[in-house]
């Protein structure tokens, strides 16, 4: 009925009055739309637009190619193969604040409907993610905080995990997790402790010393009291502890044995106080992601997953033998995913984000790296071989001396707690008095030009404290993409009246009241109150 070029003129006057928008649009074609959509005023009102090609057939020409690298800034591809949820994720966490709408190409509506309700179903499930990731975020904002700071002479005494990398090159190692199929290998493990480093996940430790297993090494990253309490209080455990920092300080602090620490992703306390501390760039959503980057990092050849299930295995989530607390009492099954017998199996929207953390990881470690996953009626994680334990062959492990202890020396805890306090304190005096005249403002209900741009120079001066930026936003990472992206928004506008200052005034507001709780939360946390 029309040429594709009149096609696309509808398709696109039908959008005009769309404005300061994250734009997705579902189809790519023949890149018409590409050539007029970057010609046009909804272009311009715009902040990015997303295009996300269902077919691999479908081919961007060499000049269009360049267009998309041009304007990189404002113009995104992704075939629908490369969009797993977390590159959704990734979009939404930029473009948070910013209204997001989905557009599906004219020439797609009628094609393959169910590959596009796959594309749909994708990026809804990264919309999900991202409020998983935003709300934990929230939740854990003051213990991030708060356990670094109480870990600061065990991560000053530990072995830094960088004097480690690659030392166990050739080796074999055994991830032990705490899923339901742990319990099937229990005699393999007690057949080859001696054969394999064993690694065992926290919450799977207490199940392994009730079977006399005791794996070479322990790993933790988990913040809260109650993992302390369910997975590791009142054991036995010598061996080595290797702990991320933000990792409950109970957990050192009672542990009797090695220590060798990993700096966490959202752990930006440590680093202002202790040199050359190294981590992972991917953040790790569980202990056995957390654990499997270890294994790669350290130069294993082989690595066999045993109790890596994410999945529901008979309705349960942890193996028998394993104490459970509150928060998996009552599990239920959100998804189905395919398992390593080819069947569908019932998972949980957690359970999943490690797959999808775990697939993602495995694509960037090396291919010397061979991993291997016992558990039958698990999920199937790409980048793994499913294996019978039947078919592993036995061998020896050869010892491996890690006694490369700290130079740096134990630093003080209390001094460390005042010093850092202090800065809150600095931080939290600029920001009531930017918050005065904000409030001032609010009350009067008029903003002039001079006004804001008072307002512009005092955020530009709390901005420049790095207690904000470097320590209290980078724990909020939304909430400062969002001001931000506020501001982009109030630029992208022509004119300014006095309503549009009021309105990024009150988001001000609210972002000002935020970091002002988050510092008095930290400053009066109880567990801090023997060390000011």
């Amino acid at each position: 009925m029309y040429s594709p070029e009149k096609e696309v003129e509808r398709f696109l006057k039908k959008m005009s009055t769309l404005k300061n928008n994250f734009v997705v649009f579902l189809g790519y074609g023949n890149g018409e739309l590409l050539e007029q959509l970057v010609n046009s005023n909804i272009y311009k009102q715009n902040i990015h637009f997303l295009f996300i090609e269902p077919f691999s057939e479908v081919v961007r020409s060499d000049a269009h190619i360049k267009t998309f690298s041009k304007l990189k800034d404002k113009l995104s591809f992704l075939y629908y193969k490369e969009l797993k949820s977390f590159a959704f994720t990734a979009f939404l966490a930029e473009f948070i604040g910013i209204p997001t709408s989905i557009h599906i190409h004219p020439n797609y509506i009628k094609v393959d409907e169910p590959l596009i309700k796959s594309c749909l179903q994708v990026i809804d499930e990264g919309i999900r993610v991202q409020q998983v990731t935003n709300s934990t975020e929230a939740k854990y904002a003051v213990d991030w905080i708060v356990e670094p700071l109480l870990n600061i002479e065990n991560t000053s005494n530990a072995i830094k995990i960088n004097a480690l990398k690659g030392k166990f090159k050739g080796e074999r190692a055994i991830l032990v997790a705490a899923g339901p199929s742990l319990k099937d290998h229990i005699p393999f493990l007690q057949e080859n402790k001696n054969g394999f480093h064993l690694f065992s996940v926290g919450s799977a430790l207490r199940a392994l010393l009730e079977y006399d297993i005791e794996p070479d090494y322990v790993l933790s990253m988990d913040t809260s009291l109650i993992n302390y309490e369910t997975h590791f209080k009142d054991l036995d455990y010598r061996g080595t502890l290797i702990f991320e920092t933000i990792s409950n300080s109970f957990i050192q602090n009672n542990h009797k044995g090695p220590l060798i620490v990993s700096k966490t992703k959202s752990d930006h306390v440590s680093s202002h106080y202790i040199e050359n501390l190294n981590g992972f760039t991917q953040a790790s959503p569980s202990v056995a992601v957390f654990t499997l980057q270890v294994l790669a990092y350290l130069g294993f050849s082989e690595v066999y997953l045993v109790g890596q299930d994410l999945a529901l295995v008979n309705g349960e989530y942890y193996a028998k033998g394993v104490r459970h607390h509150e928060a998996v009492k009552s599990v239920r099954e959100e998804l189905r995913v395919e398992n390593n017998q080819g069947n569908l199996v019932g998972t949980t929207r957690a359970l999943k984000i490690f797959l999808d953390t775990f697939e993602v990881i495995i694509k960037h470690i090396s291919d010397d790296v061979k991993i291997y996953n016992l558990s039958e009626q698990g999920a199937k994680i790409k980048g793994t071989t499913f294996i019978d334990e039947s078919k592993i062959t036995k061998g020896t492990k050869n010892a491996i001396a890690i006694n490369e202890w700290s130079q740096q020396g134990i630093l003080n805890l209390r001094i460390i707690t005042q010093d850092f306090i202090g800065k809150l304190k600095s931080l939290q005096k600029q920001i009531s008095e930017a918050r005065k005249n904000l409030n001032r403002l609010l009350q009067i209900g008029v903003v002039s030009a001079k006004d804001m741009s008072k307002v512009v120079k005092d955020f530009s001066r709390i901005r420049e404290n790095t207690m904000l930026e470097e320590v209290l936003l980078a724990n909020l990472t939304f909430m400062f993409k969002m001001i931000n992206n506020k501001f982009k928004m109030f630029d992208l506008k022509k004119r300014y009246m006095s309503q549009d200052y009021l309105e990024l005034i009150t988001e001000l507001e609210k972002f000002y009241a935020l970091i002002s709780k988050l510092c008095s939360e930290v400053v009066t946390d109880e567990r801090l109150k023997n060390y000011k």
